[in-house]
């Protein structure tokens, strides 16, 4: 009975673990976002969906039609300025109250020098390229060629190969608080008896709306060790 009562307690005193179970995946860590520089057209791509793609590299480009007629209209303004300054210079020489003008003719060439400075900023702009090296991250290119985009929009991420990390996403009713640094495994599709580990880095404080119409928690995890898996 003493033995039997010793084995009771020794079981009492394991430690049980809370765990909860969520959909997760590999992502990159520190993806480089490309956004769209302007408000335009995508007229092509250079680069194809999973591509690697090394710094500098073409990506894609906008339709260049429409910032070539801006930049043309900005240079014949910035001519017609520039002239009439030029016009009231010389009429200064034989008439000093004309004076008056320069400045404001002087003015007007500034700013038109630079709406066309900026106008070819973006024609520079037009062709986005690859600030890094790494793995070009994007949908169809169809649905994007043709397509207005604004501002900021983001048209794809590059990302490194071997810095990526994991997230998953715990449902509402199965959520629990997570310290910090708690361990974590992910079980691939592709590997699933080889689980990957990692240690938590943050869980979102609020829940997110899915794809799928439900609401989940946002959970990063660091990896333990470097993987060959892909993202």
């Amino acid at each position: 009975r003493a033995a039997v009562a010793v084995a009771v307690l020794g079981v009492l005193l394991f430690p049980v673990h809370l765990t909860v179970l969520a959909p997760g995946e590999l992502v990159p860590a520190n993806p480089a976002t490309i956004r769209a520089p302007f408000d335009g057209v995508i007229a092509n791509f250079s680069v194809r969906p999973n591509q690697s793609v090394a710094s500098g590299q073409a990506l894609f480009s906008f339709d260049q039609a429409p910032i070539d007629s801006k930049l043309d209209v900005a240079r014949e303004a910035l001519s017609t300025a520039q002239a009439e300054y030029r016009q009231a210079a010389q009429i200064v020489l034989n008439d000093p109250r004309a004076k008056a003008q320069l400045a404001g003719l002087l003015g007007k060439v500034a700013e038109k020098q630079a709406q066309a400075a900026f106008l070819e900023g973006q024609a520079q702009r037009s062709k986005v390229l690859a600030p890094q090296a790494g793995i070009a991250l994007f949908d169809d290119p169809s649905e994007w060629i043709g397509r207005p985009v604004q501002t900021g929009e983001r048209i794809m991420q590059i990302a490194a190969p071997n810095d990526v990390e994991i997230e998953a996403w715990v449902p509402l009713g199965d959520a629990i608080p997570l310290p910090d640094k708690a361990p974590l495994h992910l079980y691939l599709a592709s590997a699933p008896l080889t689980p990957l580990s990692g240690t938590l880095r943050y869980m979102g404080h609020r829940a997110t709306a899915r794809p799928d119409g439900t609401y989940a928690y946002r959970v990063r995890a660091k990896i333990d060790a470097a993987t060959d898996q892909r993202i």
